[in-house]
């Protein structure tokens, strides 16, 4: 297993749009990375939005599997533990070379500001 744990700045106060995609794709040639991921979120705003993953081996076709789960589903400003659009999920990926993060705006109103920070060993 990987000593240590690197983190990845993944968007950083990016405003949204309703149905606007963004995405960030990282190469893990650089990391240690077994497959294991944490994505904390901060969101502003009255909008939504969902955030999934895919993954690939050669940088430019992407595939998310069928059975993965979104990282968050419908998430807004008063989703979280406390309310207040802030939170972390984990999940886990099959081997791969690539991730790529990917947020689409979701409802009727606009992100003021997402952050989100990835955590993989």
């Amino acid at each position: 297993m990987a000593s240590h744990v690197s983190i990845i700045n993944v968007f950083s106060s990016l405003a949204m749009t309703t149905s606007e995609v963004i995405t960030h794709t990282i190469n893990l040639d650089r990391y240690d990375a077994e497959g294991f991921y944490s994505l904390q979120i901060d969101l502003v705003g009255t909008g939504n939005v969902d955030v999934t993953w895919a993954i690939s081996n050669d940088g430019e076709n992407f595939i998310t599997p069928a059975d993965a789960d979104d990282i968050f589903t419908a998430f807004g400003e008063a989703s979280g533990p406390d309310s207040d659009g802030l939170d972390i999920a984990s999940f886990d990926t099959p081997l791969s070379k690539y991730i790529k993060i990917i947020a689409t705006g979701q409802g009727a109103g606009a992100i003021t500001s997402i952050d989100c920070h990835l955590a993989l060993q």
